[in-house]
């Protein structure tokens, strides 16, 4: 397969939290990223609850402490998920590879369908990435155009941090704020780059099953009847099937395994887009807001995805009933046809990711975008009555 697209940002975004995807182990990690990442953003988790605890009357501080440690808690879920099943992904990352290498040596035509796939896989996961980098940018710089606006308005020079968060020192000091300006941006950047590992992981994963869906069923629909061999037909037919049900087990094992993957991200963007949406109201049209365009597009998008990629996967699986109707069904021999109607009959049932009481599709998309709008409308009124 061409490396040029299999994989290439999703290695890359691993290796920058210090981990080797292609290996099922810790041989070729780097640990010392790791930890030092996974760490300073977990122990981030105080300053941010405590901010919370503190400027419960603040709805405007309050929802900004709140985003930000949402995504947090969201990024812990996916790093748990990834260590708790790193040995089940890269087993699978060469099990797809493996499929659709052979598929490719034994069909030429597989090898456009594979690079098609490959190809959005890698222009979706990179645009999801200089999106989210945009967002950690941003969430750098934020606070010295804070600073320096309020420095131009009231002559004062008040110390900014790129989080709400409260400490046990104190952050307008100039010795303790570079060490704690340097915290905040060592958890944007693990919360950022983690949560990027995984989802583009999981858009690779969904559309490499996508071309194995793809594959089966131009072979059906290629598959030419065979008068004078109709076992050997019949064959050929079973050959399709087998490698329809694996797509279909593979796909199954991906919906067990990333399913509170699929669960937190649903729920955690939902109350992040509360809490952001309101900052972004509330703060537009200041320069300030420019950081929360960036965020809520970040989730936006990440929603967006997730809800394509569940949707995509259903629906490849779902056409291979479409692609058996398309074959040349009518010249195939009698037992060929009896297979036939077992085959559409299994590929009503289309596999699919799940949250483990909804489906990530687009329906679902739109249902927690104008829930989560209508959360901000609420969260702004609480803090009209609050102000009066």
């Amino acid at each position: 397969m061409d490396a040029a697209y299999f994989l290439r940002v999703q290695v890359l975004t691993f290796r920058l939290m210090g981990f080797d995807l292609w290996k099922s182990n810790s041989t070729n990690d780097h640990p010392q990223i790791t930890l030092v990442v996974i760490g300073m953003m977990s122990t981030f988790l105080g300053p941010l609850f405590f901010s919370i605890l503190h400027n419960l009357t603040n709805v405007s501080i309050m929802s900004d402490a709140m985003g930000s440690l949402l995504a947090i808690i969201l990024t812990v879920v996916k790093y748990a998920v990834f260590v708790y099943y790193r040995k089940h992904f890269v087993q699978l990352i060469y099990r797809i590879r493996d499929i659709l290498e052979n598929e490719m040596r034994s069909l030429p035509e597989a090898a456009a369908i594979v690079e098609t796939e490959n190809r959005s896989d890698q222009w979706l996961s990179l645009t999801y990435m200089r999106c989210f980098f945009a967002a950690c940018i941003f969430a750098g710089i934020k606070p010295m155009v804070i600073m320096i606006t309020t420095r131009l308005r009231t002559g004062r020079t008040h110390l900014e941090l790129p989080h709400s968060g409260v400490y046990p020192w104190s952050d307008q000091a100039v010795f303790p704020y570079a060490p704690t300006y340097f915290w905040n941006l060592m958890a944007s950047y693990g919360a950022v780059t983690m949560s990027l590992a995984m989802d583009t992981l999981l858009f690779a994963f969904t559309y490499n099953v996508c071309a194995v869906f793809k594959i089966a069923q131009y072979r059906i629909r290629h598959l030419l009847p065979m008068d004078d061999a109709p076992r050997r037909e019949l064959a050929e037919l079973v050959q399709v099937l087998q490698l329809h049900q694996i797509g279909l087990h593979i796909g199954t094992q991906l919906g067990q395994s990333l399913r509170p993957l699929v669960f937190m991200q649903f729920f955690v963007t939902a109350l992040q887009l509360c809490f952001l949406g309101f900052q972004l109201a509330d703060l537009f049209p200041s320069l300030e807001c420019i950081y929360f365009v960036f965020f809520v597009s970040s989730l936006l998008i990440a929603l967006f995805i997730y809800s394509h990629c569940g949707e995509n996967m259903k629906q490849a699986s779902a056409d291979f009933a479409i692609a058996l109707y398309d074959s040349n069904w009518v010249d195939f021999a009698p037992a060929t046809k009896q297979a036939l109607i077992l085959a559409i009959m299994r590929a009503q049932r289309p596999c699919q990711l799940n949250g483990y009481f909804f489906e990530p599709n687009m329906a679902t998309f739109s249902a927690v975008v104008r829930s989560a709008i209508s959360y901000v409308m609420m969260l702004r009124s609480f803090n009209a009555t609050g102000q009066q």
